[in-house]
């Protein structure tokens, strides 16, 4: 399955079944509600349970203050895209709004995400590098393996999971 998807007010989405998905979510504003190892931690079990249902398979990701980034393997059916990341931020803000102190100026949680397929090998080892070691450029970590709330951790500091390519 291939499938150009373009929306009115939301840029193009190219779907593509079997083939590898770099995400950016942000908060809205920018506001650095994702801040505890809580908020990282709920973050983190929503991804899991909607990546899960909606059959994608999360390869790598990173969870940081106000954004996370994400790298997936799409489905037979790569259009429930959208419907994954409604659940994720859905169910996040959700959670957020009972559990994060934060000034409500602002009636929405979520601003966005952003989707690109992936379709050469370097664009995906490009993004790979930055989710690995986006928490050194944001300065929540001096080295990538030592931050927590990513797979870099997860790969090289326990051992969890290993690569595929």
């Amino acid at each position: 399955m291939e499938e150009f998807k373009i929306y009115n007010h939301n840029p193009p989405h190219y779907y593509k079944k079997n083939a590898k998905y770099f995400i950016t979510g942000s908060i809205y504003k920018k506001r650095d509600l994702l801040k505890s190892n809580e908020a990282k931690n709920k973050l983190y079990e929503y991804i899991i349970i909607s990546a899960n249902n909606f059959n994608w398979v999360l390869e790598d990701w990173v969870i940081l203050n106000n954004h996370y980034h994400l790298m997936l393997e799409s489905p037979d059916n790569p259009a429930t895209l959208s419907e994954m990341m409604g659940n994720i931020h859905r169910y996040s803000a959700i959670w957020i709004n009972k559990n994060v102190k934060y000034d409500r100026a602002y009636d929405k949680v979520w601003h966005n995400y952003w989707d690109k397929c992936l379709t050469y090998e370097r664009s995906y080892f490009t993004r790979l590098n930055y989710i690995w070691f986006n928490p050194v450029k944001h300065k929540l970590a001096d080295d990538a393996k030592d931050y927590e709330f990513g797979s870099y951790f997860q790969r090289f500091k326990l051992k969890r999971i290993t690569l595929k390519i």
